[in-house]
């Protein structure tokens, strides 16, 4: 079974082209050639990359751009490296701020007026989204817009989220819509296997994700990664390898990720061997 055989379209929207985003923007789009290119004409697969920030000269010491994209768009900037490896990709270069704003994002690219798609065909789109931002205010968004979509339109949609400091931080995962998504289509191949994973979501625990990332922190507001110190490269390139390894289950295995993955990019261990 793969669920992708299941959707007429895929709608892949990245949030984010900083310092975990642009290192995921190869590995997306390889990956989504690699399945458009199994799958059939007709279903529609898209990358929607959205970044309002400009390319500096400080970010090209460890983001993924170089001196002659600065000045330049980042989303735009990545989008016309890498539409080599994927046809179908397009740069947002402003801000995600409303459910308009998202909606028009996902169904414009698909060249359809919501109001005149049926049930069925809304259960047929699965919008991804990853969050590759740097603030909780932008996570809280995203994830409220990412639920309100799925009430509204009751497509599957699920949101994958990175975000680090230094050396550690984490990839969580949440769902809305996707899980029962998964299990219908399980339930037509193996009923033991779709019984089995919706006794498995409910033992899970449910994430509080607003706590989880708060907008006001013991020291005063929560504004961004660089508030807590600096970032790496290796740290970075980490989180979007990780962050794509989920990706790719969904898409591949057609597997549910872990809720949470936690990583440390330190490059040592202080076991003794």
């Amino acid at each position: 079974m793969n669920l992708v055989e299941y959707c007429r379209r895929i709608v892949v929207i990245q949030v984010g082209c900083g310092g975990t985003g642009s290192w995921l923007v190869p590995l997306v789009s390889k990956l989504l050639n690699n399945i458009k290119l199994r799958l059939p004409d007709e279903v529609n697969i898209s990358y929607n990359i959205i970044d309002n920030d400009i390319v500096e000269e400080r970010n090209i010491l460890r983001q993924n751009f170089s001196d002659w994209d600065i000045g330049k768009a980042k989303a735009m900037s990545l989008v016309t490296r890498y539409c080599y490896n994927f046809g179908n990709m397009t740069a947002f270069n402003y801000r995600l701020k409303d459910r308009s704003n998202f909606a028009r994002i996902i169904f414009d690219n698909l060249g359809e007026n919501p109001t005149t798609i049926n049930y069925e065909r809304r259960r047929e789109t699965l919008v991804i989204i990853l969050g590759c931002v740097d603030n909780n205010k932008s996570r809280q968004l995203i994830n409220r817009l990412a639920k309100d979509f799925n009430k509204k339109h009751q497509s599957p949609i699920i949101y994958l989220d990175s975000g680090n400091l230094l050396f550690n931080g984490q990839i969580v995962t949440l769902s809305y819509g996707f899980n029962e998504f998964v299990i219908n289509v399980l339930s037509n191949h193996d009923q033991e296997a779709s019984i089995a994973l919706f006794k498995q979501i409910k033992k899970r625990k449910k994430i509080n994700f607003n706590k989880m990332f708060p907008l006001i922190v013991e020291d005063g507001p929560q504004q961004s990664c660089a508030f807590f110190g600096d970032q790496s490269q290796a740290t970075n390139s980490l989180a979007a390898t990780l962050l794509f390894c989920n990706l790719q289950k969904i898409l591949v295995s057609s597997e549910i990720p872990p809720e949470i993955i936690t990583f440390n990019s330190s490059g040592y261990s202080t076991f003794e061997v």
